[in-house]
């Protein structure tokens, strides 16, 4: 590091308002440290309280021992994203915009990350602050590293800031609904087919709300078959990536084997949803390109017996067709704030 590459980082304020004005966002704390115009945008400047890396570090390391040793599942390495991925937060996925002095004022862009030791602009940025006195309340006695940041710039192009720092004192933030990709754990035994009348609830932290699910049944389906079907009809697709795919749904539904279609039932939740022997399985190092694939199926009908909406789970991973019992986890879930 030198002097130039700290001038380098340094934001060009030329003219600001200097706030270190607290809200609370679903009851998380939520710093917006102010306001600032440089050339025609104007940018706002937030902050909140972000995971404990060097943590994080820890669990990262202890996971790809595990990984290189051939002991790690896949039951571990899902939880182990689910358990510590990314930021408790997400200031850039909640906040959508302000309302100050009457006016709402949207995002029509953010970046920011953690301000981790590596991350001169973001930590410059805070001493830009810090030197024109602007208290960091609840964050004053957290580690940098434990601290997220972003810089969101409004909608439109100014000559001046639109507002003074007076006009902050009615303002709100204006937010989107929030998600939380959460564990679940639930371990089923069920029969295929048509499933009995029977709820299952977890409780989502985030949300400090229950969610209840149904499971309504659990077909067979040939994946392979199906796509070889509908491969037949394609026009003008290059076969290198054809013969790509066609290779992966092989992996996944091998000749003569089957794949399980979990339909269920839940409001505002998407539930992922594994076989038992999927989940048990060792984590191979793979050294050859990554390639994501991900089956999608449609419910038959939109709403389901108990007045909930209806969502389809395919599980990647084979079953012998004639299988009458299968053992699942549910060992997620994304849940999404109701927009009611």
């Amino acid at each position: 590091m030198d002097i130039k590459s700290i001038r380098s980082s340094m934001h060009k304020f030329e003219e600001a308002v200097f706030l270190g004005m607290e809200f609370d966002v679903g009851g998380i704390p939520v710093l917006l440290a102010g306001a600032a115009k440089e050339g025609k945008r104007v940018q706002l400047y937030f902050y909140a309280a972000g995971k404990d890396t060097a943590k994080a570090q820890e669990q990262n390391m202890e996971i790809e021992k595990q990984r290189q040793k051939g002991v790690l599942t896949k039951r571990e390495e899902l939880l182990w994203q689910l358990e510590g991925q990314g930021l408790d937060f997400d200031l850039m996925g909640m906040i959508r915009g302000i309302k100050i002095a009457g006016i709402d004022y949207r995002f029509q862009s953010g970046n920011g990350s953690g301000l981790e030791e590596y991350n001169l602009e973001g930590r410059t940025l805070v001493y830009q602050f810090l030197c024109h006195q602007v208290p960091f309340g609840f964050l004053e006695q957290a580690d940098l590293s434990n601290i997220q940041y972003a810089v969101f710039c409004l909608e439109g192009e100014y000559g001046e800031l639109p507002f003074t720092k007076e006009d902050f004192g009615q303002a709100a933030l204006l937010t989107g609904p929030r998600h939380f990709h959460i564990p679940v754990k639930h371990q089923i035994t069920a029969p295929i087919g048509a499933q009995a009348d029977r709820g299952y609830t977890f409780y989502c932290e985030g949300l400090k709300r229950e969610v209840t699910y149904y499971i309504n049944d659990i077909s067979l389906v040939d994946t392979l078959a199906d796509y070889e079907k509908k491969q037949q009809g394609w026009e003008g697709n290059v076969q290198e990536d054809q013969e790509l795919f066609h290779n992966c749904i092989k992996e996944i539904c091998p000749p003569g084997m089957r794949n399980l279609m979990i339909e269920y039932e839940c409001d505002d939740t998407f539930l992922e949803i594994y076989a038992k022997e999927q989940l048990e399985e060792k984590v191979k190092i793979n050294t050859e390109p990554a390639v994501a694939f991900f089956l999608a199926g449609r419910a038959k009908k939109e709403m389901g017996m108990h007045g909930k909406r209806m969502k389809v789970c395919i599980i990647q991973y084979p079953v012998e067709p004639d299988i009458q019992e299968i053992e699942l986890e549910v060992l997620g879930a994304i849940v999404q704030e109701s927009l009611t």
